[in-house]
């Protein structure tokens, strides 16, 4: 996998960004990005196959002392990509969320011992969402969620297998969990870039960050995502005003609230639409509290 750095031209591994790895940086529209399809699975054996039986024993039964339930369904693996030359082609393949659990999310450390190729690594999607009357849009997930509950986080969520002789389309992922998280209609939506790929810390699980904009106020986005498909997701929406020195206070207020892909998330909007010297200068006040 390689990093594409479009502000100095180099190609030279990921940043460490605190909380969370910048893996690429750009800015993509939907016909720049490909996504190839590939049957290939991860690499397994006897060892870990029982660690991740084990994982997910607990999960199931932790899932039911919550009132939660978990299904092993299916996801779409990045097996590996390449960004140049304001292009970005993806390899996905197929991997399940009972592997998922039983590595990225439990065990990510098994890696060291195993080799990166036994990870599930799912695919995952999040939006930095932009409102007609300028606002950027985060959620606060509930207690009902397996990871993050009540931290702040962006809408979204993993790419699915298409079903289908096509392969998966992220851009039409993100568009979905739009949808099903608050309510709004696809045809609502602007402009959608895709700003880069970031991997969580903990889990390290990539996750496409995109920059999408609707035609929709904040106040009519929060009353429908409280009766949509996902309602459960968030117990609230949560309003950011889209202004460089609003989102830097909010950073400083919300840091330790903020998931690692919800720090991405401002972070790479931010970097888009304010330039790298923003960027830097909210990076240099990230410095002192990670």
């Amino acid at each position: 996998m390689s990093l594409h750095v479009p502000e100095h031209g180099r190609q030279d591994g990921p940043r460490d960004c605190g909380t969370f790895f910048l893996d690429v940086v750009g800015a993509f529209a939907r016909d720049a990005v490909e996504t190839r399809w590939s049957d290939q699975r991860r690499q397994s054996n006897d060892e870990l196959a029982r660690l991740i039986d084990q994982a997910w024993e607990v999960a199931l039964w932790q899932a039911g002392k919550g009132g939660q339930t978990l299904f092993d369904g299916p996801m779409c693996r990045l097996i590996s990509y390449t960004a140049a030359d304001g292009r970005f082609d993806m390899t996905l393949g197929p991997v399940s969320f009972k592997e998922f659990v039983g590595t990225n999310q439990t065990q990510a450390y098994v890696r060291y011992l195993h080799g990166p190729d036994i990870l599930a690594d799912p695919l995952g999607v999040s939006a930095a969402v932009v409102t007609a009357d300028g606002f950027l849009l985060l959620g606060r997930r509930s207690t009902h969620v397996v990871q993050y509950p009540e931290r702040l986080h962006p809408v979204g969520g993993t790419v699915e297998p298409a079903g289908g002789p096509e392969p998966p389309d992220p851009f039409q992922a993100m568009l979905d969990e739009l949808v099903e998280e608050t309510g709004v209609g696809a045809d609502r939506v602007g402009d959608i870039t895709l700003l880069g790929l970031v991997r969580d810390k903990n889990t390290v699980q990539p996750e496409l960050i995109f920059d999408l904009s609707v035609d929709v106020d904040a106040a009519a986005v929060k009353r429908g995502a409280a009766t949509a498909v996902d309602a459960e997701e968030h117990s609230e929406i949560v309003p950011v005003r889209d202004h460089p020195a609003a989102v830097v206070t909010f950073l400083q207020q919300h840091f330790s609230e903020l998931t690692p892909v919800g720090l991405a998330t401002l972070l790479l909007h931010g970097q888009h639409h304010w330039g790298i010297g923003w960027f830097a200068a909210a990076r240099g006040f990230l410095r002192s509290v990670i």
